[in-house]
């Protein structure tokens, strides 16, 4: 009886509880995920560890959280600043945080700060992702370089002007551009008689050590005492100032100017004549009228025949620094090599001769035709019955094939016939072949033709005729070679077949 009751009040628990409903317990509600900003120190050397924090605000389930991370430059670039990096983070069971550790390189490069970022994707458990990316941010840790400039002298010159250009130095090498406002000053010498004032800003690329500023010296022919100004140094940014003048010194020196003598080069052209200039220069222009004689010298070239010969006096004003010496180039279409010749100066008057000769080099221009392309259509054909052996026929084939230029273009047939291979070339068979290898020779038959090629695409027939001689059935080749004034082209060939 008891157990009777028992199993009843069992019964009647369990459908009370059908009649309720039982509840399948909550799922755990989502949470977010963030990423912390490091600020590491460089260092000199080596590497240190910027640590990001992953962080979830809420204890992570069982099994864990996870989440995919990735470096990406900024400012700072991998490697040279850091060491790029990618990965999944886990947030373990029962905690908030996960490290990310991304290793920063030491230098000694003064750069200033620079970033990079971290960023966050892909989180699990359909957590969301709040703030996805943390900023590294290294600090710059190196000293700023020093800056200084040299003290430049020039000479002076008699007209026009000369460059005194003034080096600023960097004491060591920066990881960023470095800036200096500069600008001269009078002295002794005085602007702009003396020479040109400058001023502006001078930057020195990341990674360099140097640059320079060009000074304008103004040169007379005054005799006068040697002078001075300054080029001052200011305002630099990422760097120090540890000399910040620089001396230019003008040093007063009016000696005749040096010439020299340009090699010159010009195609020769195919007909009438053609100019070629050679450009005499002088070191410094004068105040004074200069002359020189010159006068052309054969070598390869022929006088009279490649170029016409020349002498005569070339004359430099006062406040010119180059004069310029025509000789004519006498054109042809002969196909030769570059041919040459000397152009000689003496007795300079006013000026010193420091390169006398200069070659003068006429540069061919004449090349032989090309056939581009060649080709037949169809390769196997029927002989014409009869007709010439280039005409309209309802047998044979089309030849057709570019030419560079206008040329004849002259047409061999080959027949192919039996040989033995010797010494890697195709001869003709004796009576016994015993221990050689067969191979195929090509003959080239009596008879050829002849056409008028123009430039660009041609067409021919060949009827398979050679003077009147119907070709017999056999395999062959048609030879085609081009020629003009200027010579002739490779051969070209291309195999055929006449069938009965």
């Amino acid at each position: 009886m008891e157990l009777r009751g028992a199993v009843s009040r069992l019964f009647v628990v369990a459908c009370a509880l059908v009649a309720l409903g039982v509840a399948a317990p909550a799922a755990a509600s989502a949470a977010s995920i963030s990423i912390s900003d490091v600020t590491p120190l460089e260092g000199n050397s080596g590497s240190t560890t910027a640590n990001f924090v992953v962080h979830l605000d809420a204890d992570a389930p069982a099994g864990g959280v996870t989440v995919d991370y990735a470096t990406q430059n900024g400012s700072a670039i991998a490697p040279g600043d850091y060491t790029a990096t990618s990965g999944t983070a886990t947030i373990a069971a029962g905690t908030t945080d996960a490290v990310v550790p991304v290793s920063i390189v030491g230098d000694t490069l003064s750069e200033g700060n620079e970033t990079f970022t971290v960023k966050l994707s892909n989180a699990s458990g359909g957590n969301t992702i709040a703030d996805d990316t943390g900023t590294g941010t290294i600090i710059d840790d190196d000293p700023l370089p020093s800056l200084r400039v040299n003290d430049v002298s020039v000479t002076e010159g008699n007209t026009g002007t000369r460059n005194a250009t003034f080096t600023v130095t960097q004491s060591a090498v920066a990881g960023r551009d470095v800036t200096v406002h500069y600008a001269t000053s009078d002295n002794s010498a005085k602007a702009p008689g003396d020479y040109t004032p400058v001023s502006g800003t001078l930057t020195i690329p990341a990674g360099a050590t140097s640059r320079t500023v060009t000074v304008p010296v103004r040169g007379d022919t005054i005799d006068e005492n040697t002078e001075t100004y300054n080029l001052n140094l200011s305002g630099a940014s990422g760097a120090t100032i540890a000399d910040s003048r620089g001396v230019g010194t003008i040093r007063d020196d009016d000696p005749a100017p040096g010439m020299t003598v340009g090699d010159a080069r010009v195609r020769e052209g195919n007909r009438g004549l053609t100019r070629m200039f050679f450009v005499v220069r002088l070191s410094q222009v004068s105040g004074k009228t200069i002359t020189v004689r010159y006068a052309t010298e054969r070598r390869s070239a022929i006088s009279g025949s490649d170029y016409q010969s020349t002498t005569g006096t070339l004359t430099i004003p006062a406040g010119a620094a180059t004069g310029v010496i025509g000789v004519n180039i006498i054109g042809d279409t002969r196909p030769e090599a570059d041919e040459n010749f000397n152009l000689r100066l003496s007795s300079a008057r006013n000026a010193s001769l420091r390169d006398s000769l200069a070659v003068g080099t006429i540069v061919n221009d004449d090349v032989p035709p090309r056939l581009t392309s060649y080709r037949l259509s169809p390769k196997v054909f029927r002989a014409a019955g009869r007709g010439g052996s280039v005409a309209r026929a309802p047998v044979g084939t089309t030849v057709r094939f570019r030419l560079s230029q206008a040329a004849s273009v002259t047409f061999r047939v080959q027949r192919a016939r039996p040989g033995r291979l010797v010494g890697g070339r195709c001869v003709a068979p004796r009576r016994s072949n015993r221990g050689r290898r067969a191979c195929v020779r090509y003959v080239t038959l009596r008879g050829s033709f002849t056409v008028a090629g123009k430039v660009g695409a041609n067409v021919v027939h060949f009827t398979g005729r050679l003077r009147n001689r119907r070709l017999a059935s056999a395999r062959y080749r048609l030879v085609a070679q081009a020629r003009n004034s200027r010579g002739s082209s490779p051969a070209r060939a291309v195999r055929f077949r006449i069938v009965p």
